[in-house]
């Protein structure tokens, strides 16, 4: 079998879902999980529902909720996608609302953060196996939360894989076995008491990779707007070209430092159960992409021994400066120790003689964590700065 991951460009409209069917077609001899992100735009607006609740504003509230609706309706219906999926899409926003505003003025939890977050992929799954379905394919909807079950630190749920490798296979492989292709949620988990909780921005991709290692997949394919992964954001550089091949390490190396094609966390359970993955364009599907392979042995592109370069914006560098202090045996374990406690994930880290930088990408989390810090030595902030990583 293997697992097909859309981003939300991917199933941004009808006609992009067009594509997911004419792409998963050929497909269906090889026994396909479809996994995919919320259409595009989509949790960046139920965010923004939270955000009227708080502030008390019940019209802007209700209209917004409608725009959401109406969007995914006027898609059902041009997808020909039949009453169901609009019909649970319709109650599901129902029940939101009424949620959102018995939390008027209230700020919300995290908890709750997750709860709304993740009404994008349950939305656009529903409305993807409902389109697959009137195109004469098998599709058939089903709700990842029944397998991957995760902690409860919401908004940055860890998966429990042990789990997930227990459940997937009960719920994915009888209909897999029967012929159907199953449709399913990136992004979103539960914890084990039903809870709704998500993976973090972006975990679609690390979602489609955790399925792909519990279901013994063949392979994990990603579908993105892109040709593959690319020597430079083509956004920035337009000649940019796409790698053919890659190892784990190099699409794991670009990933954490603002290759935004795949999540950074996406290669681990990969490498672990040696699946390819390859990373296509669902816009030409005709293009090879880029398979990224254990133990690929990389060549350079060209006569320039880089591979890739990327850029990992909206990074907070934050000087730690204790002259008498820095060189002393237990500093950077106390730093750590710091960092580990108000869950700060580094990238980068440098020394000098009186000086340690650390960058993250977390600033809200670093005020949490500042008054700690300056028990240390002297702290210095720098927001709004950039990484550019070089691949070779």
């Amino acid at each position: 079998m293997i697992v097909c991951k859309f981003g939300g460009t991917s199933v941004g409209d009808a006609a992009a879902i067009r594509r997911l069917a004419d792409i998963i077609r050929p497909r269906v001899a090889d026994r396909p999980v479809v996994v995919v992100s919320a259409l595009s735009g989509v949790t960046n607006a139920l965010l923004h529902l939270l955000a009227l609740a708080e502030g008390g504003d019940e019209a802007g509230l209700a209209k917004s909720l409608e725009q959401i609706g109406a969007r995914h309706a006027a898609m059902a219906a041009e997808l020909a996608a039949g009453d169901g999926a609009a019909a649970a899409i319709s109650a599901d926003a129902h029940r939101l609302g009424a949620v959102l505003l018995d939390r008027e003025g209230v700020p919300p939890t995290e908890e709750l953060t997750d709860l709304v977050a993740g009404m994008g992929e349950l939305w656009s799954s529903r409305l993807v196996a409902a389109a697959l379905a009137a195109q004469g394919l098998p599709g058939e909807w089903v709700d990842v939360r029944r397998a991957m079950i995760t902690d409860a630190r919401f908004t940055r749920a860890q998966p429990d894989r042990a789990a997930l490798a227990h459940r997937a296979p009960g719920l994915f492989g009888p209909l897999l076995d029967a012929g159907r292709v199953p449709v399913t949620q990136g992004f979103i988990g539960a914890t084990p008491d039903g809870r709704p909780t998500t993976l973090g921005r972006g975990g679609s991709d690390f979602s489609a990779a955790l399925l792909g290692a519990a279901l013994h997949a063949e392979r994990v394919e990603i579908w993105t707007d892109v040709d593959g992964i690319m020597t430079a954001d083509p956004r920035i550089v337009p000649n940019a070209r796409a790698l053919p091949m890659a190892s784990h390490h190099e699409a794991a190396e670009l990933a954490a430092f603002g290759a935004t094609v795949l999540h950074p966390a996406t290669q681990a359970p990969l490498v672990e159960a040696r699946i390819p993955c390859v990373v296509l364009n669902s816009f030409a599907p005709e293009r090879p992409g880029t398979t990224i392979l254990s133990g690929h042995r990389p060549e350079p592109v060209g006569s320039s021994p880089v591979r890739s370069i990327s850029c990992k914006r909206g990074i907070t560098v934050v000087n730690v400066r204790s002259p008498a202090s820095l060189g002393s045996t237990g500093f950077m374990r106390a730093l750590f120790e710091i960092l580990v406690r108000h869950e700060l994930v580094v990238d980068v880290i440098a020394t000098s003689e009186v000086n340690v930088s650390v960058t993250v990408d977390d600033p809200a989390r670093l005020d949490e964590a500042r008054d700690d810090l300056e028990g240390l030595g002297e702290v210095t902030v720098f927001p709004h700065r950039a990484i550019v990583a070089v691949v070779g």
